[in-house]
């Protein structure tokens, strides 16, 4: 028998083995089948505005439609030492991102951070 604290259970993309990695059906399945207190890990990107949003690749315009959208909001940045071009969390506010953006291929699960606090928001 082991004595002190539990382990912790973090779900890296949440339950990705059966629905797309960090989708709002991955996390909410691990949520809702794990253990007491389990953790769900993303990638964090910041927007414009200071929110915090999970999304797992870096460029948007890998996972969403937001090159349909915002045609002109194409910029080049250095990642890693190299210039990586496309559209990026960070020159957009959350407002434009969740009034206007969706996924190609699942629901885009926004992970809002204020403060100290998370909230799964799915559009």
């Amino acid at each position: 028998m082991y004595a002190g604290k539990r382990p912790s259970v973090i779900a890296r993309g949440g339950f990705s083995g059966l629905f797309p990695e960090s989708s709002d059906f991955a996390n909410q399945m691990a949520l809702g089948t794990s253990v007491h207190d389990v953790v769900v890990l993303c990638n964090l990107q910041l927007t414009k505005d200071g929110v915090g949003i999970c999304q797992g690749d870096i460029r948007l315009d890998n996972t969403t439609n937001i090159a349909m959208l915002f045609e002109k909001g194409s910029k080049t940045y250095k990642v890693n030492g190299q210039d990586l071009t496309g559209w990026f969390a960070l020159d957009f506010t959350a407002d434009q991102l969740l009034a206007n953006v969706s996924c190609k291929s699942q629901k885009l699960n926004l992970c809002f951070i204020e403060r100290y606090s998370c909230v799964l928001v799915t559009c």
